[in-house]
């Protein structure tokens, strides 16, 4: 049996007390046990990396996107999706749902072997435009991840905005992927943050708790996972 600690957590650009929230933020990441780990908005520029410099505390491995690259108070800088894991991964896609687009948005599917179970993580930051977008970009990830029926576990991961009751969460519900989390995950009071996860053999148990709320405008999402 394996325990899998997986978290999601944007952690907001450049945005507030930046860079001191980061630096911050990095001493704490060692006092929870994380395997892996989800980042959105990661803040990436030629002079400062936010999930390069948290990865100092944990020394994980290390999968990296860049999106949405513009000037941000100045500077040239990308808001990246970022997969910390502690045990080893393989980047297996990135895909954008509109690489020239000026949201510039995607997706990462990513394996990670965990001792003796092979588990699939896909992360992703979806638009804040409409449901109509965040719809079609939800299932252009669920078409893809019917290449993957070979894994123990699936996670479906990240900043979705969407709430819990929206068509293309339930989208996500129809294609059999269940969650846990019933708490706020944004300082707004609303849950658009997710850990989905769907498995081979029913979970023994499942731990879902919200963590981390003074660094970014989201909190971080980690669920402890026994299968």
């Amino acid at each position: 049996m394996s325990r899998i600690n997986i978290a999601t957590y944007n952690i907001w650009k450049d945005d507030g007390d930046f860079p001191n929230r980061i630096y911050n933020l990095s001493n704490k990441l060692k006092n929870n046990k994380f395997d892996i780990i989800c980042l959105q908005e990661d803040y990436n520029s030629k002079d400062f990396s936010s999930s390069r410099f948290l990865n100092i505390e944990l020394d994980f491995n290390y999968i990296s996107t860049s999106t949405r690259t513009k000037i941000r108070n100045g500077k040239n800088s990308s808001s990246n999706l970022t997969i910390l894991s502690k045990y080893d991964t393989k980047l297996l896609q990135e895909i954008y749902f509109d690489k020239d687009g000026p949201q510039e948005r995607a997706f990462q599917i990513i394996e990670v072997n965990i001792k003796n179970k092979k588990v699939l993580v896909v992360n992703t930051h979806l638009s804040h435009i409409n449901s109509k977008t965040r719809y079609d970009q939800m299932q252009l990830i669920l078409t893809h991840l019917r290449n993957y029926n070979e894994y123990d576990i699936t996670f479906l991961c990240g900043d979705f905005n969407a709430q819990p009751n929206s068509k293309e969460i339930k989208l996500i519900r129809e294609m059999g992927f269940k969650d846990k989390n019933i708490q706020q995950s944004h300082e707004h009071g609303i849950i658009i943050d997710y850990i989905f996860y769907k498995t081979k053999n029913t979970p023994q148990s499942i731990k879902s708790k919200i963590i981390l709320k003074e660094y970014s405008d989201h909190y971080c999402l980690i669920n402890s996972f026994r299968i």
